[in-house]
């Protein structure tokens, strides 16, 4: 059997209870409360199975203005249709309820038909509200799925190349989230919302594309680079943020103008020593400010075909002393 919808009744008079009842009990399955405060509680318990609320506005101990107050600050009032039901008529009385997220106003006493077709019309259109919403968020999933596939391909290409394993990625990853996070619990000053430290975090494995560029007797060197080799390996930095720049019509996209800057910027250094551009303390966008970071201490953690890995105690003594020349 089709599972029926369920209406809230409250209404403090015992036969307006009842006539509403059996309009509707044909149809739905019926909850009554005698006040707000029997309403809010049994709102507690069934909210996820109430598809709507017919609610009286004059009631004792908690009026409907009240229980449309809780409906909110709950967040109910989202989910929860509520149709008000009075004989009071004033604009000013209907408009106060419509302001607290009623959606309709019915008046005693009541009419069948208008009842029963305000009813049904609500449902359906919160039902076909919600099933937009689920569409919509299921979309807007799958977009995000595929573009984290896309980036962790591409990143992994890059690191194959480079001889790695593809741990770097998933490292810089890590670490990147852990900091922000830890950014987040100690200042808000770069609003960094949820969805924004997602999307830092997803463009952080992009940020060595440009050494796609760089000659791989170079990138593979078992030992430490002359200084001519380095001004080579250097350029991966402005080359990544080209590649990105020219990605036909995606430079409006946020994920390509945050993995943009990360590219360019991961290597400058916040006492203005890094490359390409020199730059100094925050005119480093934050997102880079993180990831040089988190790049610097992967790399200094990890063995590489020049260095072996160090400690977690002596790499950090090493960022703090800004002792990371070609890393």
């Amino acid at each position: 059997m089709e599972k029926r919808n369920r209406i809230l009744i409250v209404d403090d008079t015992e036969m307006n209870r009842s006539l509403l009842a059996d309009i509707l009990s044909a149809e739905y399955d019926i909850l009554e409360a005698r006040d707000g405060i029997e309403a809010i509680a049994l709102l507690g318990k069934y909210h996820t199975n109430i598809s709507l609320v017919l609610l009286d506005i004059v009631m004792p101990r908690m009026d409907g203005f009240e229980v449309l107050t809780i409906m909110n600050k709950s967040g109910w009032i989202h989910s929860i249709p509520v149709i008000t039901i009075s004989a009071e008529t004033s604009s000013s009385y209907i408009d106060h309820a419509y302001d607290l997220g009623a959606t309709d106003y019915i008046n005693r006493p009541f009419d069948e038909k208008t009842v029963q077709r305000r009813v049904r019309n609500t449902i359906m259109l919160y039902t076909k509200q919600k099933n937009l919403e689920g569409m919509v968020t299921e979309q807007i999933l799958e977009k995000e799925r595929y573009n984290f596939l896309m980036v962790e391909i591409l990143s992994n290409i890059v690191e194959f190349r480079n001889g790695e394993s593809g741990l770097h990625v998933l490292h810089i990853r890590v670490i990147t989230e852990l900091l922000l996070k830890k950014l987040v619990a100690r200042t808000s000053r770069y609003n960094l919302t949820s969805s924004k430290i997602a999307l830092i975090v997803n463009a952080s494995a992009l940020h060595d594309i440009g050494k796609i560029s760089i000659p791989e007797d170079i990138l593979n060197k078992p030992g430490r680079l002359t200084d001519e080799e380095f001004a080579i390996m250097k350029t991966h930095c402005a080359i990544g943020a080209q590649i990105l720049q020219n990605a036909p019509n995606l430079q409006e996209e946020e994920l390509i103008r945050v993995a943009h800057d990360i590219c360019r910027w991961h290597h400058e250094r916040y006492d203005g020593r890094g490359y390409p551009d020199g730059l100094k303390g925050e005119d480093i966008p934050i997102a880079a400010q993180v990831v040089s970071l988190a790049d610097v201490y992967d790399a200094l953690t990890s063995k590489r075909v020049y260095k072996p890995a160090y400690s977690h105690e002596e790499s950090m003594r090493m960022i703090l002393r800004g002792e990371m020349r070609g890393f």
